[in-house]
């Protein structure tokens, strides 16, 4: 086939300028320069043993004594060798690393979506424009959540699979759709999935009705038929990562409550169907203000930091002569790094789309509304199965995004492309839209002040003394905005409106809403992501050098103990980690008997409870200023590695067997009922010695010696029973019984004997092989489409 290359030329330079418009927005990178993520850098807290296992014996950690006592790393590290759709992604990003491979990526998907469906390249170059620089993707990326954001930038390729399959173009729709899917569990960001999921469920709902009034019946089954095993084969691709974390978020705080409701106790409460609790899963919900912020950016005062110079009004009023952050925001987010704005230039186009082509799909706003729109949210997360898995329901817009540059371009598109004879009846449209939005933003201008009251109630009680600067401050931001945002919408609008009247080309107008859109786009997200924030990678690294705390610890050269470090958000922050195995750490699904005890215990300081967890050290404030460095306690009460007990105190239910840690010692173990065969007729009398000869994060190696049957209880977290975890004496498979809430126990013969500890989850090794052939035949797939795509296109010639 011979190769068209001007036909082809609009559509590489269009790519070319993606990748252009990349390395322009993100240039330090190409210096060698990093941004300070500090959710990447709790990653890489998380994960640190697990890394240096994997690189020290080829091996992989599925398990992490680093955080929490102990859990599995399946949400944290989890490798998945065998899913070869990683090459694919990596071809997608042409071989450069994130933030620039990542974004050239997720445009690239939305450059063709747009050409998939006839829009020209030059339109679908804005569109991706629209999509990959919306504000919200810029905020994600500095705070670190690198897998939300290649979430959301695989999006585009479902859309458009999807898209293509109701088209009848059912290969290659097959092949996109089962690859975007495919790309987007395997960065593993399932809310992010989930809410995509709700919206393309809506729409293909709209598609499924149309078919049936039409009574196409092989074209419905066709269809469904389609989408049901390109999305097994996508899920397929990601087995072992489903597998395990479906198995693992039953007994996580995803799960259903292991404890039953104490009224009296006046304890936090689960759902009883299982899930998040409804205030702590919408504590991230969107007020109206929030939504407002995507169509103008600073309408809420931008983020909880936003940066303002020396001449800004609240720098005069308490005598600033520097750039410096402020508080600025006022909407109802606990706190946030800055607006969801996808660009007014995207929500104008997409409002005069709404008017031309009669569409509306709101749902995923309103899903971000969370508690603040509940006859939705209620309804949805009582009712929707795993919608109470997730919290942060403001997340839903960073979806959203997805749909309204899309809905703006095919606006735009149907008014570029209109016949001259309906050029008058779409004019009257542009115009009544153009009217009623210009006219929208023109009340809020004028009305603002009376509208809104500038503050958040709960976050300015820490700023009373400059509050009213500070609120003239944020009417001053939002006054601002909205001038840009009219100034833009009027010249777009104008635009259009001369185009309607033939005294402008099609090309002017995309020129005009091209340089508009990115210099708004990209002068806002540099608001949040800018060259300051990437910095070397030897500063970098500085955010892990050892304190000389951490560097006395480690001198400990005991095979297993752990810490507790006071100094930090001891549950919420992963910095311990990097250097030692705690009980504390950051993870949003812990385990949620380890929760149970955090709130019952460790919180109200049951040192016992501690001791048993074999916390040795302490890192404690070396004085009442933040300037004394800390130092290091040690704990001579820790229980240890292992230990034998003398006293086994049964239980009937869970509520029993937390309530009995206010009074555990090293000689008693606590056993639920549900083990009560394991020790029936046992009376262990102490005697002897246990300890830890060898460690790995998957493997524990103990030699027990007594002159009688022991019941020893170990430092180690329960997590079972049959996920994964496997005892032997002397090479003999040993029950594992659970004793203290979270702990593993054995009962142990009398004599000398060698004890094995090993995980290695049957679920994990199951999924490995059903990803590795599902991958196979994904890429076989993707390959057959290209080559038939192609082989049509000779046929044409």
């Amino acid at each position: 086939m011979k190769f068209n290359f001007k036909t082809a030329l609009p559509y590489i330079i269009a790519i070319a300028m993606i990748i252009a418009v990349n390395c322009v927005y993100f240039l330090p990178q190409l210096s060698g320069k990093m941004v300070e993520q500090s959710d990447t850098i709790q990653g890489l807290g998380m994960s640190k043993e697990s890394a240096d296992y994997n690189e020290k014996t080829g091996k992989q950690a599925f398990w992490t004594n680093s955080m929490f006592g102990g859990m599995p790393t399946y949400q944290i590290a989890g490798l998945t060798p065998s899913n070869k759709v990683s090459i694919v992604q990596k071809i997608m990003t042409f071989g450069i690393d994130r933030p620039i491979g990542y974004f050239i990526a997720g445009m690239l998907g939305f450059f063709i979506l747009l050409t998939c469906l006839g829009i020209n390249p030059w339109l679908s170059l804005i569109g991706s424009i629209m999509f990959g620089f919306s504000t919200n993707n810029f905020i994600l990326f500095e705070a670190g959540h690198n897998s939300k954001v290649m979430t959301i930038f695989t999006s585009p390729y479902i859309f458009a699979g999807m898209l293509l399959v109701f088209k009848k173009r059912y290969l290659l729709g097959s092949a996109l759709f089962a690859l975007g899917l495919s790309l987007n569990l395997y960065n593993n960001h399932p809310q992010m999935t989930y809410y995509l999921g709700l919206i393309l469920g809506i729409i293909g709902l709209g598609f499924v009705i149309d078919i049936l009034v039409k009574k196409e019946w092989l074209y419905l089954a066709k269809s469904l038929g389609i989408f049901a095993a390109c999305t097994a084969l996508a899920l397929g691709t990601s087995a072992s990562r489903i597998m395990t974390t479906l198995e693992y978020q039953e007994e996580s705080m995803r799960g259903k409550p292991i404890l039953a409701v104490d009224q009296k106790a006046n304890q936090p409460v689960k759902s009883a169907k299982g899930g998040l609790e409804y205030d702590y899963a919408m504590a991230w919900s969107n007020t109206s203000m929030d939504v407002l912020a995507s169509i103008v950016p600073l309408a809420a005062g931008g983020g909880s930091g936003e940066w303002l110079d020396k001449n800004s009004i609240l720098a005069k009023k308490i005598g600033s002569n520097k750039a410096f952050q402020a508080p600025t925001y006022w909407g109802g987010l606990p706190g946030t790094s800055g607006p969801s704005y996808f660009g007014i230039a995207a929500f104008f186009l997409f409002f005069t789309y709404l008017f031309v082509s009669k569409q509306r799909n709101k749902w995923s706003i309103l899903i971000s509304m969370g508690k603040h729109f509940p006859l939705l949210n209620e309804f949805l997360f009582n009712h929707l199965p795993y919608f109470n898995k997730f919290r942060a329901p403001s997340s839903a817009l960073s979806v959203t995004v997805l749909f309204v540059a899309f809905g703006a371009m095919l606006g735009l598109n149907e008014l570029l492309t209109s016949e001259e004879n309906e050029k008058p009846a779409l004019l009257k449209k542009i115009m009544l839209s153009s009217g009623i939005f210009l006219g929208f933003l023109a009340i809020l201008y004028v009305m603002g002040s009376s509208l809104f009251s500038f503050t958040n109630e709960e976050a300015d009680k820490n700023y009373a003394n400059i509050l009213d600067a500070l609120i003239e401050q944020r009417i001053d931001l939002y006054h601002h905005s909205i001038l840009v945002c009219f100034a833009i919408s009027s010249i777009i609008a104008a635009l259009i409106y001369l185009f309607a009247k033939s005294k402008v080309s099609k090309q002017t107008v995309m020129i005009g809403v091209g340089i508009l859109t990115l210099l708004d786009l990209f002068s806002t997200g540099k608001r949040y992501l800018e060259d300051k924030d990437f910095v070397s990678k030897k500063l970098y690294t500085n955010n892990f050098a050892p304190r000389e705390v951490d560097n006395q610890i480690l001198a400990d050269k005991e095979l297993d103990y752990r810490v507790y470090d006071a100094t930090i958000n001891t549950y919420n922050s992963a910095a311990t980690s990097y250097y030692h195995k705690t009980i504390g750490g950051y993870h949003p699904a812990k385990l949620q008997r380890y929760q149970d005890v955090i709130e019952r215990h460790i919180s109200q300081g049951n040192q016992n409870v501690l001791n048993m967890l074999n916390t040795k050290y302490f890192i404690v404030p070396g004085g009442n200023d933040q300037q004394s460095p800390p130092v290091v306690q040690i704990n001579n009460g820790k229980y240890g590695n292992a230990w034998f007990v003398d006293t086994i105190i049964m239980v009937k239910n869970a509520n029993e067997e937390i309530d009995s840690l206010k009074a555990i010692s090293a000689d008693k173990a606590i056993i639920h009922e549900e083990f009560a065969k394991s020790v029936a007729n046992f009376q262990p009398v102490k005697n002897g010695e246990i300890k830890l000869d060898s460690y790995e994060p998957n493997k524990l190696e103990y030699t027990s010696n007594s002159t009688s049957d022991q019941l020893a209880v170990f430092s180690e977290i329960w997590y079972g029973p049959n996920k994964g975890w496997t005892a032997t004496i002397d090479g003999k498979p040993a029950e594992i019984i659970r004793a203290n809430y979270i702990l593993r126990a054995l009962k142990v013969p009398a004599g000398q004997h060698k004890i094995v500890f090993e995980f290695l989850p049957d679920t994990f090794v199951k999924g490995e092989s059903i990803s590795l052939m599902c991958s196979l035949g994904l890429i076989l797939l993707l390959l057959a489409s290209i080559f038939f795509s192609f082989y049509k296109l000779k046929a044409k010639e």
